[in-house]
């Protein structure tokens, strides 16, 4: 099957394009509006849809390349493993209202890191040729990301089934799974335990691997459909590794419409989430 989705890259060119052009209608604009004086209009009224013109310009160009806030929606991450066993928990249907204008068909819209180098919302409109694309390509992980910790412990997790996980406490968790099309990148990653990546890795899925194995299967039954995905770190202040990362998720038949929460933490440890690792 042909590949539809354009690259990254490309998508940036054509962004910048419409950019550009939008700058120059707004120049057009504003250059328009002063000389609406010399036809009788006031320079007071004229100032005023100056000022309205660039603000709304200024909003414009801040919507298009929004980025998530990065801090705590209120929430304080508290985990309970009562309410969530596999460190996830579905709290209603999603609400795309903080991604603003949605991104076209096989594109994801990552936020620029913040000044403490987190990562902050990624959202997309996936297909199933954006998942296999980011299938098929090869994996490309970052060196480090905000919050990676210098010494990675090997630990012993045990999950309320009485189940084991042995192996790295840390992860670095993607916002928009790889094998849905999401980059390897730092903008598209924090660092999240190894629950809060795959929960206890079971046959059900848990932590940020139950929305992002629902996603598959529906894409695998319904090439020709859409899923609206996004992912939404909360953070606490000025800590380096999220409480919890939201995850909203649709798809274009409506059959699947959760707003959920995955829970950064592991039972038994106690996450430094300022500056990473453990305390």
């Amino acid at each position: 099957m042909t590949n539809l989705c354009i690259t990254t890259s490309e998508r940036n060119t054509i962004v910048s394009h419409k950019h550009a052009l939008f700058n120059k209608v707004i120049a057009g604009l504003i250059a328009g509006l002063m000389t609406i004086t010399v036809g009788g209009c006031s320079a007071s009224d004229a100032q005023s849809m100056i000022d309205e013109a660039r603000s709304y310009a200024n909003s414009s160009q801040s919507s298009a390349s929004q980025s998530s806030s990065s801090t705590s929606s209120g929430s304080d991450g508290t985990w309970s493993e009562t309410d969530a066993p596999n460190y996830y928990k579905v709290t209603g249907k999603a609400d795309f209202s903080a991604a603003g204008t949605m991104p076209s068909a096989c594109e994801i819209r990552y936020s620029e890191l913040d000044s403490l180098g987190r990562a902050g919302m990624a959202v997309g409109v996936v297909t199933y040729q954006l998942m296999q694309s980011g299938s098929d390509r090869e994996r490309d992980m970052p060196d480090t990301i905000a919050g990676w910790p210098e010494h990675n412990p090997k630990v012993e997790i045990v999950f309320s089934d009485g189940d084991k996980y042995h192996g790295y406490l840390f992860n670095r968790s993607h916002l928009i799974a790889k094998s849905l099309g999401g980059e390897d990148a730092e903008r598209n990653m924090v660092t999240g335990t190894r629950t809060q990546n795959v929960g206890d890795n079971d046959a059900t899925p848990g932590g940020m691997a139950y929305t992002e194995s629902k996603a598959r299967d529906w894409l695998r039954s319904h090439r020709n459909g859409t899923i609206e995905y996004m992912a939404t770190p909360r953070y606490t202040g000025d800590e380096l590794l999220p409480r919890t990362v939201d995850v909203d998720i649709r798809t274009s038949d409506g059959s699947i419409d959760e707003h959920v929460i995955t829970y950064n933490t592991a039972a038994g440890f106690d996450i430094d989430y300022m500056n990473g690792g453990t305390k």
